[in-house]
């Protein structure tokens, strides 16, 4: 019972998290996002969601942050 709880408790945190980075992405803060999505350490079952969302946002603040090689046309 006490587990169950507790697996409970941390995918409770995981869901928000991700709905965080998800609010803040809409928002088109995605180097916050990515601070928000949760680590792989900490949920290592879900290390494959992690990375893909992960490597999403990285790919857009990447794309338009300070050191974009390409400039978006106007």
């Amino acid at each position: 019972e006490k587990e169950k709880k507790e697996q409970e408790a941390k995918d409770k945190k995981f869901k928000d998290g991700m709905a965080k980075a998800d609010e803040l992405e809409k928002e088109e803060k995605f180097r916050e996002a990515w601070m928000k999505v949760p680590e792989i350490t900490d949920y290592p079952e879900k290390a494959d969601e992690i990375r893909k969302r992960k490597s999403e946002l990285s790919d857009k603040f990447s794309s338009t942050g300070l050191f974009a090689t390409e400039q978006p046309n106007v």
